[in-house]
Parts: structure tokens; sequence; C-alpha cells
């Protein structure tokens, strides 16, 4: 995805020692590809420092999240995930105060779509779903962005499920 989106070729890897970048078929790939792998020493994370402080970062802010609306720790990808995606678009110091979405894909972010992590929201149900009495919208909690589309990411906690609307209102401070 980083090549195809850059056009630019990966030349070199650095990470720790999970086994998911030390594998046969990891290194196997690397080899094949003509790229360079440094590994850092076991439990030594200073030696990753922005990486770690980045994750401490995240970390502090789904801890935020999660208790601010009272969200139960099962909710933790969900809200990495929100974190990350909100982190891409605020300014950065480092980066010339410019975002990392903006460094990434050369246009500045629009953040208006932005919501609070464990807000309700209503979320539209489409008219194929109901019947001409029944309500138009159903309540849920606001848990992020989905990655594949413009649309909010919701939790239906009577069904158990996540569901993916645009058409959402969200009431931010329940």
């Amino acid at each position: 995805m980083v090549e195809k989106e850059t056009n630019k070729v990966i030349k070199t890897v650095r990470s720790d020692r999970g086994g998911e970048f030390t594998s046969t078929e990891f290194n196997k790939y690397c080899e094949e590809h003509g790229i360079k792998r440094f590994l850092t020493t076991p439990y030594s994370p200073q030696q990753n420092g922005v990486a770690e402080r980045k994750n401490r970062t995240i970390l502090d802010m789904v801890r935020s999240m999660l208790k601010g609306k009272n969200m139960p720790k099962k909710f933790w990808a969900e809200a990495v995930q929100c974190a990350v995606y909100v982190q891409n678009r605020c300014p950065h110091a480092k980066l010339g105060e410019k975002t990392p979405q903006e460094i990434w894909s050369g246009v500045k972010p629009n953040v208006s779509h932005l919501k609070v992590f464990g807000s309700v929201a209503y979320g539209q149900v489409p008219s194929q779903h109901r019947t001409k009495l029944e309500d138009r919208s159903k309540k849920y909690i606001f848990i992020g962005y989905d990655k594949n589309s413009k649309a909010y990411k919701l939790f239906d906690h009577v069904n158990k499920k996540v569901v993916v609307s645009q058409d959402v209102h969200v009431e931010e401070t329940k």
C-alpha cells in the first residue's frame, strides 16, 4: 500500500523482535524484495523511542476515551483506531504545523466530521429495513470512522453488532 500510494520503494524496516517480524515468511518476503531489516535488542524499547512514545500517547488517549464515556475495555481496538484517526488529522510541530494526513496526501484534512468517541448516536434506518410506521432512526454508540467509506462506525448495543452509517446525529454530551 505504501509503495502504491507514494510511488516509493520500501528499502528498510526497523522493528522489534515480535513474531510477526521474525517469521520465516516475513524474512523470505523481505529477502525477495531486497528490503533490509534491523531488529532492536530484546527488552530495550528505548531503541525504538519515537514509536514507543507514540504508542504511549495513543494508549493515554484510549484510556481517556474509554473512561470519559464509561465504555468497557472491550472497545479498546475501536478506541485505538479512532485515536490514530484523530491524531493523523492534528497539526504537529515537527511537521511544520501540518498534519500527518496532509503530509501523506498533500491535502489539508477537513475535521468538521470529528465526533466524541463513545457518544450516543442516532443512525438512520434505511427504508428497506423498516416499515412505514417504524422509527426512522435507531440509538447507537459512536465508536469511530469507517476506513473504507465516508461513514461512521456505530455499535448497536441491542444486537451487539457494528453498523456503518453516513446519516448519523451524534449527541456528544451524552
